[in-house]
């Protein structure tokens, strides 16, 4: 009976023993994401897990190309030469006074739109667009003894029906640098704000790679930021999950 007893112990220790090494082993739990470093840089690749992206909801936009109208409306006032306010003949100008920087920005050598100040808001675009008047940039009537104040743009109205007279005051429409010009831009969502302020974007190289790179912002038009430099044009960026690949990388929560 003993030795039954034995054998019985040693068949049933058997069986533990083939149930154990046929048990799959615990599996190490799988990182979200993980960092390498960029040789050269303080930088580093930030890799996801597919599971990882989904969850985060990464997106992803190309760096474009667009033509940005950049656009300001200021006040001014027409001015004429002395020999047409005695005769009621001659060019019209508007003066336009504007600060050194404001005056750095406009590109001279676009057209301004005079606006009227008779406006009706319920008339419709096409009817106000003939009110406006079309004026060049110019040195102006260079006859005004009057002190100057202020840094000031002139620019003259030419054609004798356009309704104007000295000392009216209106509004003028004037362009500024870089407008209707292509530029490369972002999605304004992309960029990214350190600590210190520099501005970043993530490039998305490869799949499931993101990478850091500065970029050079020279101004935001809305939702598009227009870039000096940046990422070469169809460069994808991220748009969405910037700030959770940015916690990634450097160990700081969101």
């Amino acid at each position: 009976m003993k030795h039954g007893n034995r054998w019985m112990a040693v068949i049933l220790a058997g069986l533990f023993l083939t149930a154990c090494a046929q048990r799959p082993a615990t599996s190490e739990r799988i990182q979200p994401s993980y960092v390498e470093p960029l040789e050269g840089t303080d930088l580093k690749r930030v890799v996801l897990t597919e599971k990882a992206a989904e969850r985060l909801g990464i997106q992803t936009a190309p760096v474009g190309e667009q033509e940005v109208v950049r656009k300001r409306t200021v006040g001014g006032e027409v001015v004429t030469s002395l020999d047409a306010q005695v005769t009621g003949l001659g060019p019209f100008w508007v003066r336009v006074a504007l600060s050194e920087s404001d005056l750095n920005q406009v590109d001279r050598d676009q057209p301004a739109v005079v606006l009227s100040l008779d406006r009706d808001d319920d008339e419709e675009e096409e009817d106000e667009a003939d009110d406006d008047l079309t004026a060049e940039a110019d040195e102006g009537p260079g006859d005004d003894d009057a002190e100057e104040t202020a840094p000031a743009l002139f620019y003259v109205v030419r054609g004798a029906k356009h309704g104007l007279a000295a000392g009216q005051r209106v509004l003028i429409e004037l362009a500024l640098s870089g407008s209707g010009t292509p530029r490369k831009v972002v999605p304004y969502s992309a960029v990214l704000y350190d600590v210190s302020g520099n501005t970043w974007v993530y490039t998305n190289p490869e799949p499931l790679v993101f990478v850091r790179e500065p970029i050079v912002v020279d101004y935001i038009e809305g939702d598009l930021v227009v870039l000096l430099e940046g990422p070469s044009l169809g460069t994808p960026v991220v748009t969405v999950g910037a700030a959770e690949l940015f916690g990634a990388e450097t160990g700081v929560s969101k």
